[in-house]
This record gives structure tokens, sequence and C-alpha cells, in this order.
């Protein structure tokens, strides 16, 4: 009790979730939202209530859909949650006791047995043959071996630690005896907890972009009042019309759409990506997916399935296995089944329920492939009882079981390190007969063994013998084969490096395996593509200057045997080289460096619960195809966000141009502020809406990465929106002066000035669905039934403001004769087609650079 008051209790404080009015501020917190505020002041500062209140119902609507997206969101996480066990078994007082989790104090002394989550950082004071599955905290894919006699540096990395054991991991095979000594964040994984709360991701592209863009609008604004104010001045007209025009020119120059598109575009993106199995916490993650240059993938458990399957045998000369893509049926029938037998009796895998198999995982893979092929491992270890059993160490790299037979001498089978098995072996199996090894056998034997030990197998020999009498050594055996175990890609893995590459991302592998077996993975995912593969093993990392280490980053495909705190040091120097980085993973060792990328990405099926609470995009049926999905719709996002901002800006400024125009040529405002209110709310949202859920174009991954340094609408996106605004305002402005040259001046002109500027800026969301196909190449593109809805039923709406009484008088139009239908459709048919001829034709997909 004393040192549980001293200590504090033995938990880690639940990640703080974020509040439901913290998420509401971050839907309000945004630039467009800004920019509506400013209109609706502007229009209660000129009596425009009605304007106003229009205005606010659009804020309300984005903000109230953003929050309920992201709160969806975080309760399918907050669903995923695993928790670790309540209570822990402890000697204490001499007798064994089930305590709380959070009762254990330093002193106290765990119990360890196959299955046991461990609760806390301890010292071993006993062990046998305990291994541990630490593979979420150190990223090994393999369990490790732990060994309560060895006494290590104090600076030995936490991989290698083999006499302690850690809070968070979970003992697969064996038992011990620990002492704990430290608990709560005193422990690696409240390290890594605490380092997971510390780091914080950058601000996304899209947010640093719309700031930009919002600057833009704001110049933008200013220049258009400045102008209109300008003109009217120089033409001496009346004070109160000069403001209204101003104001009414401000109005028109902000896009009252864009926030509804942004957070509408996005919550469709989420809504998509949730049919796919995958959760997103931020909406933002969405766009900032088709941002990424670099993915971080974490091997174990991500790109590989984090457990053991036997991957080939050799024996008798031949050898097959998935790895070597020959099916075990091409193995000699008999030597095969004597090879299978000695793996099933030389194991410490155990079967006390006689259903399924515990132990290590490479025991268990060895006994599961005998049973697989035909093996009774239960009867055949009845048959042949062991006798004795010699365990692997340090000074002998083999394991040694013998057992007796009903008739003859007990026999010794042998697995282990192929070369201390080889040096046992007098004779080989070899086509049915035992035959002497030669040095030139032996020689290839070994060359087989340092082969498949470059495919990242776990290789082990295989002999038996006579068991040696009492003092004697253990020698005369005859070699039976290898045996290469491997911890399986997950299927897709390396198609998924494959499309990233194709796609222009680079794809860097980041794990705590060693070098070797890491370059081995590496090059079976192809990660190097035809070039010098380049690893580098991150024993040094954390004294690296930031600039050194970020040059390193820049050129290294493979980091090995790295910490949770190399990880984050990773990350933040690729993110200090200027790029846009993702991190994948699933353990406690990922959790800081998920939170401090750009895009954290947990894989939830088997993550961790540290690992899915600080990712922004959780993967919760561990497909890593739809991490491809993924980038390819956040892309689509990001791309038809533009869209909508082209079609906005280029049909504002058309309204602007319509205004200017009109009073640099001595003419009454053709737009009332009202018409100016119902073209940007009623004929503008929908369309752009609609473009910002328009599908996929087909050269979506065929692209690289866009810079996220440069601005969503650039100087060339700059002059096309100013040129395609000129022309639907030339087009306009003619239907205007021709109206009033027919009809003199009056409200006709200007309702055929309103319809033809509302026609015309409809049909050009068509235009806006590409950058380079036309409208006579918009079959190559996938239909978007709702861009046709949108724009027709806003047509309609625009008839309506002609044929309905209320509707004209409310926004001062006449009913049209046939000869203002002709000046209509001219002026808004005619910019359609001049806005598509001037489209930049087709271009071949960019050169992704390696």
């Amino acid at each position: 009790a004393r040192r549980r008051l001293a200590e504090g209790d033995n938990s880690l404080p639940e990640p703080a979730e974020a509040s439901s009015l913290a998420m509401l501020a971050r839907q309000v917190n945004t630039p467009p939202v800004y920019l509506l505020g400013g209109a609706a002041a502007i229009s209660v500062a000129t009596g425009g209530l009605v304007d106003a209140l229009a205005i606010a119902v659009v804020v309300a609507a984005n903000t109230l859909t953003g929050f309920l997206t992201e709160q969806a969101s975080e309760r399918t996480i907050r669903s995923l949650a695993l928790g670790a066990p309540l209570a822990a078994r402890v000697r204490r007082g001499g007798r064994t006791v089930e305590i709380p989790l959070v009762e254990i104090v330093p002193g106290d002394l765990l119990l360890l047995a196959p299955g046991d989550y461990v609760p806390a950082d301890a010292r071993l004071l006993e062990s046998d043959r305990l291994y541990l599955d630490e593979a979420a905290l150190t990223g090994e894919s393999l369990p490790c071996l732990k060994d309560a006699a060895v006494t290590l540096a104090a600076d030995t990395p936490l991989a290698a630690r083999r006499n302690r054991v850690y809070r968070g991991t979970v003992v697969t095979g064996g038992s011990g005896l620990a002492v704990v000594c430290e608990t709560g964040l005193a422990t690696e994984l409240g390290r890594i907890q605490s380092a997971t709360e510390q780091a914080s991701a950058p601000t996304t592209p899209l947010e640093r972009q719309l700031e930009h863009l919002s600057y833009q609008l704001t110049l933008l604004s200013g220049a258009a009042c400045a102008g209109v104010f300008g003109v009217g001045a120089l033409r001496r007209l009346p004070a109160l019309e000069l403001l209204r025009s101003t104001i009414s020119l401000g109005v028109a120059a902000v896009p009252e759409g864009l926030p509804a598109v942004a957070t509408s575009t996005l919550a469709m993106g989420i809504r998509r990506m949730g049919r796919q199995h995958t959760s997103i916490r931020q909406m933002n993650a969405v766009e900032t997916l088709g941002a990424i240059q670099v993915l971080c993938l974490d091997k174990t458990g991500t790109l590989t399935q984090n457990r053991m399957r036997m991957a080939a045998v050799a024996t008798s000369g031949a050898a097959a296995g998935p790895a070597l893509e020959r099916p075990l049926a091409e193995l000699p029938a008999g030597a095969f089944k004597r090879l299978l037998e000695a793996i099933v009796l030389c194991s410490e895998a155990e079967s006390a329920d006689g259903s399924g198999w515990t132990g290590s995982p490479t025991e268990v893979a060895m006994v599961q492939l005998a049973e697989a092929e035909g093996v009774d491992a239960r009867r055949l270890r009845a048959a042949r009882p062991r006798r004795a059993l010699n365990h692997r160490s340090d000074a002998q790299r083999f394991m040694v079981s013998v057992h007796g037979r009903s008739r003859g001498r007990p026999v010794a089978y042998v697995k282990g390190s192929p070369a201390e098995v080889l040096a046992l072996c007098s004779h080989e199996l070899r086509g049915g007969r035992r035959m002497k090894l030669d040095a030139a056998r032996r020689a290839r034997l070994l060359a087989a063994n340092d082969a498949w030990a470059g495919l990242a197998l776990r290789v082990l020999g295989v002999a038996d013998g006579p068991a040696p009498a009492n003092g004697q050594a253990l020698q005369g055996l005859t070699w039976l084969g290898l045996v290469g175990l491997e911890d399986p890609l997950r299927p897709g893995s390396a198609r998924l490096v494959r499309e990233l590459q194709d796609a222009g991302i680079r794809p860097v592998m980041i794990t705590g395996d060693q070098a070797a077996t890491a370059e081995a993975v590496a090059r079976r995912l192809g990660l190097a593509r035809g070039r010098p593969l380049r690893v580098l093993e991150a024993a040094r990392i954390g004294d690296m200057e930031p600039g050194v280490l970020a040059g390193l980053a820049h050129n290294t495909d493979v980091f090995a045997r790295v910490t949770p705190a190399d990880k984050l040091r990773i990350v933040t120097a690729l993110q200090r080289d200027g790029r846009v980085v993702a991190m994948t993973g699933d353990g406690l060792n990922d959790g800081p460096a998920l939170k401090a990328s750009d895009v954290g990405i947990a894989m939830g099926e088997a993550g961790q619960d540290v690992a899915r609470r600080v990712a922004d995009v959780v993967v919760e049926d561990n497909r890593l195809e739809t991490l491809i999905d993924a980038v390819a719709q956040g892309r689509t996002t990001y791309g038809n966000i533009r869209k909508s901002i082209h079609y906005l800006l280029s049909t504002n400024l058309s309204e602007i141009g319509l205004m200017l125009g009109a009073l640099a040529l001595g003419l009454p405002s053709p737009l009332s502020p009202l018409q100016l209110l119902w073209i940007n709310l009623a004929t503008d949202v929908a369309p752009a809406i609609a473009l910002g859920l328009d599908p996929p174009e087909p050269d979506v991954m065929a692209q690289p990465p866009r810079d996220p340094a440069a601005p969503m609408i650039g100087r060339a996106d700059l002059w096309r929106i100013t040129r395609e605004g000129v022309v639907i305002t030339a087009g306009a402005l003619a239907a205007y002066l021709a109206a009033r040259l027919v009809h003199g001046p009056g409200a006709r002109a200007g309702s055929v000035a309103f319809t033809t500027l509302t026609s015309a800026q409809l049909l050009h969301a068509l235009n806006c669905r590409s950058e380079h196909f036309g409208c006579s190449g918009l079959h190559r593109l996938q239909p978007n039934r709702l861009l046709a809805l949108s724009v027709g039923g806003a047509l309609g709406l625009q008839a309506a403001a002609l044929l309905l009484p209320p509707a004209r008088r409310l926004l001062g139009t006449v009913l049209p004769l046939p000869v203002d239908l002709a000046l209509i459709a001219a002026g808004s048919l005619l910019p359609l087609l001049v806005n598509d001829r001037l489209k930049m034709p087709a271009a071949p997909p960019a050169e992704v650079s390696p």
C-alpha cells in the first residue's frame, strides 16, 4: 500500500477524446466560414436581413454536416477498442493471488504463463523456455526467447533485453517469474504513450491552401469593391446607389457555396471509404491522403502477417515450398515423411486439450505442416515417448530430443542451426538410401542455407540417428534436410508497393527486424524497383543531427532495427525534407510516429488501441488494397474541390465583370443585390457540390503527388479562371446591351442579363469537370448524374423566377418575350462553346520520378 501511494496506480491515462465543443469549433474555425461571416455582416449593415439569414442557414448546415461526420467517425474508432486485461497473477506472501492490474507495485512477483498479458515492466528471476511476443512494442516479427540468467549492459537496445519483460507484451510459450520494476507511466509503454501525447501533426495541405485561397479572395473582393467605387465616383453616381453597388459586388466576390462544397466533398469521401471498411477520424485526412509523397510502411503486421509458416523444405536432393514456387508434392514421399516425423518429435509445441497447439510460432508452424501432410502428431508422440530433451542455448544452437522405440536403441532427433546440425552428421538421406556426406555436398547444403536466408527465411537443419550412450558426444547422425519458415507477406503487399510507385509515392519500410531480414523482405516486395536497395540500420539515428538524418532519410528505402523514438525521428526528418508523410502501423511502438505524421494509418483488425486512437485513418479489415483506394479517393477529393472552386470563382468573376462592365459603359447596375444572392446561393451551390462529388478521372493514379507548397489556385489557374469569367461576362453583357437596344432601359433588359448570366454559369459547370477534356470528350469520364440533375434543377428554378408572379416580384424579373429567349440562348450557349475550344488539349500523364 505504501508503494502504491508513492508510485501511483499501475495504469495509463486514457487518451483524451475530442469534446463535442472542440469538434464543433473545428467546423466553424475555417477561412470559408470567415468569408461567409463577412458577407452576412455586409448584408446586415445594408439592411439585407433576408440575405444574412440565408447565409447563416448555409453556415449552420455546413457546420452540422462536418460535426456529425466527425462524431460518427470517433464512435467507429472507439468501437474498435480492445482494452487490456483487468487482473494479473502475482505471488504475495508466498501465495499466488489474482489482483487488479492497477494495484501492481514495484516489488510484486509476476507469474508468467502462455497467453498472459504482461502488466508491468519487470526483471526476470526465473525462466523456463519463456517466449514473449514483443512485436507491438519492438517491431520484431518473431517471439523472443527470454533468459533470467543473463546480465546485460545498461545501454542494451530494447529488443535485445532478454532478461526483462515489458507491459503490453504477451507470453507465447514457457513460463517465468519476474519482479516488477516499473509501473504506470514509468513503463516503456507509458513512455511511448507520453511521447505520443506530446507529438503533434502539422496542418494539412488543404488547410494551408484554403488559408492561402482566403487571402486571394480577400484581395479579389477588395479590388472589385475599390474598382466599382472608383468608377462610380468618376461618373459622379449618387452616394447611396454607389454604396449599394459596391456592397453588392463585395457579396458577389465571396463564393458562399465554398464551405458547403468542401464539407460535402470531404463527407462524401468519408462515406465512400466507410463502405470500404476504412474509418476517417478527421475530415481533412481524406484530402491529405491524396497529397502524400512518402508512405512509411511498418513491416510486422502491416506488410507481413506476423505469424510463422513453413515456406520451404529440402530433403533427399529435392526442394519445394511456397517460397520456391514449387508444390510440396514434388518431394520424395519417404524422405519427406521421415523429416516431418523428426520435427514433430523434436518440438516443444504442446496440445494439452487435444485440439490446437501452443508454443512458439516456429514450433507450432512445423507441427501444423506435418499434420497438414498427413502425420498424426499425437499418435506419433504416444508411440515414441520422449526420454530426454536438451534445449537450444547460446552455446548449442540446436535442440535434441531422445525418443524410445519398441525395439532397438533410442533415437535422437536434432533440429537447429543448419551449420551446427550438419557438423554432427556423417551421412544424409538421399534417394531412399543413407549416403556418406563429402566436402562438396556439405558445401552445397550450406550454400542452400545461405540462399534461403537471403529470402528472409528462418532456416533450420534436421537430422536423426542413434542416441549417444551416457557421457558420449552426439555424432554420426543422418542429415534429413532443411526447413525454412517465414513471416509471410500479407496478400496484396507487393502489389501495393508497385501501385504506390506507379502513383509517384515513395514507399519506405520501417522495422525492428535485423537489416538482413528487412532487406530480403524489401527485395520480395520490389521496394528498390530495379536499382540498388538502400538500407539503414538505425543504431545511431538518435545521435544524428536533424539535417543529416533528413538527408539520409531522403535516399533510404529500408530502416532496420528501429525503436519507437527512431520511428518518430524518421517521420519528422522526412517532413523536414519538405515531404507529406503517411505512416502505417498497428503496434504500441507506432503511436508517436502515427500522430506526428501528416496522415497516420492504423491497421484496425489487429491493431493496438494506442495506434488506433492517434491515427487519422483506421483500415478496419486490414486489407492493404484499401490503402490504394484511399489514396485514389483522396486525390479525387482534392481534384473535385479544385473543380468546385474553379466553377465558383469563374462564375463569381463573371458577376463582377458584368457589374464593372455596365458601370464602365455608364449604364445602371444590371443586377440587384437580391439577384446576386439568388445566383450565388440558389443556382451556384448545387452544381458546385455536384462537381465536388465527381467520379474519379481515369488517370487519377497515373499522376505524381501534387506539390504541397503550391497554392490550390496557381497563376495558370487564375489566368484560365479569369479568361473563362471574361467570356461569360461578354455573353451576358452583350445580351444586356442587345436587350436595351430592343426594349430600351428598364426591368426587361435587367431580366435578360440576369437570366443569361445564370444560364451561362450553369452550363459552365459541364466545362469544369475536366481541365483537359472538352464537352466532346466528356464521354471518357464516368457519368455524373448528380451534376446533370443539379444543373437541370437550377435551370428549372431560374425558369420559375421568370414565370411565377411572386418570384418575379421578389427578384424584379419580367416574363420573357421570344426575342428575349433568343438573346438568352445566344448569350449562354456561345460562352460554353468558346471556353470549350479554349481548353487545353488532353496532356499525357506526367513522368513520375523514382
